[in-house]
């Protein structure tokens, strides 16, 4: 197994976590994605909460990344893990259990009480993983669609 770095992020990062993401978090791959993956997203983590984001290296490879915040609510803090995504080159090989590992020692280093995650319902490896990862009690949210022009390929 390759050796697995897990840092959290430099402003050299972007580009290649942007680039990442861009491959993986396509309308094809996400048809139901309610948020909007584009450079602004990247750099709003990085400005707002580098503290909270990882990517994974294998050989000066970024193989994956988080991109998370804390939310404070009176005296509760919850952490909310937005991004998270290997590249299919790495995949299986641990990447994102390392990734999600870190994370959540940050989070507990940090005080935070409860990590929350929205996951599609019919992506079954995500589920399972988060599930694997001790996440339980999966709540129903629905997201509404209205297309105000009709695309092709749809």
């Amino acid at each position: 197994m390759k050796n697995i770095v897990i840092r959290t992020i430099t402003i050299d990062d972007l580009p290649h976590i942007y680039k990442l993401g861009e491959k993986v978090f396509t309308l094809q791959n996400y048809p139901n994605l309610y948020r909007v993956w584009d450079e602004n997203e990247v750099a709003e983590f990085f400005i707002n909460d580098k503290e909270s984001c990882f990517v994974a290296e294998i050989d000066g490879k970024i193989a994956g990344f988080i991109l998370s915040y804390v939310v404070n609510k009176a005296l509760i803090k919850y952490g909310y893990l937005v991004w998270l995504c290997v590249d299919e080159e790495y995949k299986k090989q641990g990447v994102a259990s390392k990734l999600f590992d870190e994370f959540k020692k940050y989070m507990e280093k940090n005080g935070v009480v409860t990590l929350f995650v929205d996951v599609e319902k019919s992506n079954e490896e995500a589920l399972n993983f988060f599930r694997n990862k001790g996440f339980s009690e999966p709540k129903e949210q629905i997201y509404l669609t209205l297309y105000l022009k009709e695309r092709e390929n749809r």
